[in-house]
């Protein structure tokens, strides 16, 4: 790896929920396309249950827990290098009071990811929020959250895809499952219902799909819409309970018309809308989210980047192509952002 003096040395907390790692990396990832980084990974894994609670009201108090006692509460290993980081970057609970921490003691830059949660904001040299306009520093509102996802590399992560059938061809669209989460609860007839919706596109329209359950879809969902989908409309699957968790995300999304996710994930949309494909979101009436994630779906639909409908309106067969004023986020916005944040953080 180069060691150039101009190498930004950053340390990216990972408090082991791939959706909070998976925008952690893509802020990174966004960085690196713009300048020389060395970026180690480091697991924050919280020995005492309350600790992190108790930490952060200190924090909000003004009083400084002392190392000695941090070291005690967290497993945080030794990064690889053992150099000193100049740049800090998390999301997630798990991560917040450390992220502040630590760049407090190596006097480093800090990102967060998300809300606060009452920790003090001069503790952040920025902040970054999916809300436009949401207030003075170190606040930052970028186009799209970050993620893995850079839709100018979809088509060789098709390309690169060990498709069974070969390469899609003809109506494609990609189904993303999720499962219980952000106030979400799916019964048995919810997981029959996306099944239906899928059945009924494909008969009515000669669309298939490619489809991708993940760790929170339950195994009885996953058996539920197979039995209702003909296997003539699947194209391509990975059923995460089955054992079956290749990384097909990037190359699902490359080949989709159109995406449809389940609406109980603010990462698993976000890398969705990432795609720059029309993205339509699969939700219940019954369920009230979050305010935070309520806010999000809310801004995103305005924004002509998200299409919500219930699982219901869904089974009840959609038109196709699903159609909508589909408004994709511009293919420099978020290098043109993450410059600006660089620039923020005085690197």
């Amino acid at each position: 790896m180069s060691k150039a003096t101009d190498e930004l040395l950053i340390w990216m907390l990972d408090d082991g929920i791939p959706g909070h790692w998976s925008m952690t990396d893509g802020l990174v990832r966004l960085i690196v396309a713009q300048r020389p980084v060395r970026a180690e990974r480091i697991a924050v894994r919280w020995r005492w249950g309350g600790a992190r609670q108790l930490f952060q009201r200190l924090e909000r108090i003004g009083l400084r827990v002392p190392a000695a006692l941090v070291k005690l509460a967290v497993a945080l290993p030794s990064p690889p290098t053992g150099a000193a980081p100049r740049l800090i970057v998390s999301r997630g609970g798990g991560t917040l009071f450390l992220n502040a921490w630590l760049a407090r003691r190596h006097h480093a830059a800090n990102v967060f990811i998300g809300t606060l949660r009452g920790m003090p904001t001069g503790l952040f040299r920025a902040v970054v929020l999916q809300r436009d306009g949401f207030g003075d520093p170190p606040y930052f509102a970028m186009p799209l959250l970050p993620s893995r996802i850079d839709p100018l590399q979809l088509p060789r992560q098709v390309a690169d895809f060990p498709w069974r059938l070969g390469r899609p061809q003809g109506p494609i669209a990609s189904l993303f499952l999720g499962g219980d989460g952000s106030g979400y609860r799916y019964a048995a007839d919810d997981w029959r219902a996306i099944g239906l919706g899928m059945r009924r596109l494909y008969e009515s329209f000669g669309v298939r799909w490619c489809v991708t359950s993940s760790r929170r879809t339950p195994a009885e969902a996953e058996a539920l819409i197979r039995a209702e989908v003909p296997a003539d409309a699947l194209h391509e699957t990975c059923w995460w309970q089955t054992g079956d968790r290749r990384p097909c995300i990037e190359a699902f999304l490359g080949a989709a018309e159109f995406v449809f996710c389940t609406e109980d994930s603010m990462s698993m949309l976000e890398e969705c809308i990432a795609s720059g494909r029309p993205v339509v979101s699969l939700g219940k009436p019954d369920i009230t989210p979050s305010e935070a994630f309520g806010a999000f779906l809310e801004r995103r639909q305005r924004a002509g980047r998200l299409r919500r409908v219930t699982i219901e309106d869904f089974a009840a067969a959609l038109p196709y192509p699903v159609t909508h004023a589909w408004q994709p986020v511009p293919a420099n916005a978020m290098a043109d952002s993450t410059g600006q944040l660089l620039a923020i953080l005085g690197l």
